[in-house]
């Protein structure tokens, strides 16, 4: 594994331990249903990063440094996150009406704002059921998305990356 790759895994992973999880609003695993009668309440209507889940804090990792900054909706990171929204919720609600989806998806949001494109990765959750999550997951796969590159601003030195995870409640 590149040296890099696990240094910045390390320290998203100790930067998102240290918040207290990745989402604002904690559930205890239960167990998946099929959709019956629809789609999730989630894919009714449009998606802004406010309101699918998350904590209301943006990681950013810089060269030397990879701090917290709260979601402002209006900030550059917030606008270099966003451009995956559509097409993310195009995917999850896409995979939910084919196949039975677990009751929520973790989602990754990874954008480089100075290279204007971003990344939404659906991860595994192996508390609820591992083969209904392992299959949505690979349904819903990695996303990507570019935009006009973005001076972000959030790095003294060099360009940043902004990650936002999100736990996203699928139930009807």
């Amino acid at each position: 594994m590149h040296l890099r790759y696990r240094l910045s895994r390390t320290l998203l992973l100790a930067a998102c331990a240290s918040c207290g999880g990745s989402s604002a609003r904690a559930s205890p695993p239960s167990s998946p249903r099929p959709l019956v009668g629809g789609a999730p309440a989630a894919c009714e209507k449009p998606w802004t990063l406010g309101i699918i889940g998350g904590d209301g804090r943006i990681v950013v990792t810089c060269a030397n440094d990879v701090q917290r900054q709260p979601l402002d909706e209006s900030s550059a990171l917030a606008r270099a996150l966003a451009p995956g929204l559509d097409p993310t919720r195009e995917r999850v609600c896409a995979c939910a009406s084919r196949q039975r989806a677990p009751s929520f998806v973790d989602l990754v949001f990874t954008a480089k704002p100075e290279e204007g494109r971003v990344t939404v990765s659906a991860t595994r959750d192996e508390d609820v059921d591992p083969d209904v999550s392992a299959a949505f997951a690979e349904c819903v796969g990695t996303v990507n998305a570019s935009y006009e590159p973005i001076h972000s601003g959030a790095c003294p030195a060099g360009p940043a990356t902004a990650i936002y995870p999100v736990r996203l409640e699928l139930e009807p």
